[in-house]
């Protein structure tokens, strides 16, 4: 009987102590003012309304323009293009297609490396080909920090390191596919 009891006032004090471990938990804050939108924190200045991120079905359109090496190397091309022109006289009045453009090559070089491996780019180039990527992200960077702080893109001094990091990549070729030992009919 003693040890029903010792058991029982155990269990009590054991259920008491969760209770105030429980109870002593974090009390929610006292009401504040209210919260400002991402905009008004972050300041009105530091928003652009051309600077659109670029939407899901964008991306998965991107993705499947990309799907092949030698075709995600031409996409890089043409948004190297696209930039330098909406840049070539400065900070454009309407910098859409320039972030677009930017934000785009972004994309695709980040998805270089899983390209390169899925379209059978021979593996002892997927070292050169991320680091190339990289590289080339930071230029694209370059240019669209400018135009975001509204200062002049200067697209041409980074325009020589760009072509060069692009035709290192356009000189690999995936693997050619091994021809069936089959004869044909």
């Amino acid at each position: 009987m003693s040890v029903r009891v010792l058991v029982s006032c155990v269990s009590i004090a054991v259920l008491v102590g969760l209770t105030f471990v429980a109870g002593c938990g974090k009390t929610s804050p006292p009401p504040s003012a209210p919260a400002e939108s991402p905009v008004a924190e972050s300041g009105a200045d530091d928003y652009n309304p051309h600077d659109v991120p670029i939407t899901e079905d964008q991306k998965k359109q991107l993705r499947e323009q990309v799907g092949q090496f030698p075709n995600a190397i031409e996409v890089i091309k043409e948004l190297r293009a696209a930039t330098e022109e909406e840049t070539k006289n400065g900070i454009p009045q309407d910098p859409y297609k320039a972030h677009q453009a930017l934000d785009k090559a972004d994309l695709v070089l980040q998805w270089l490396p899983e390209i390169a491996r899925d379209a059978a780019v021979p593996k002892e180039h997927w070292e050169g080909i991320n680091t190339t990527a990289n590289d080339l992200r930071t230029l694209f960077e370059k240019v669209h920090q400018n135009i975001d702080n509204k200062q002049e893109p200067d697209f041409a001094a980074v325009a020589d390191e760009i072509d060069q990091k692009i035709a290192v990549l356009a000189k690999i070729a995936p693997a050619k596919p091994a021809e069936d030992s089959a004869p044909k009919p």
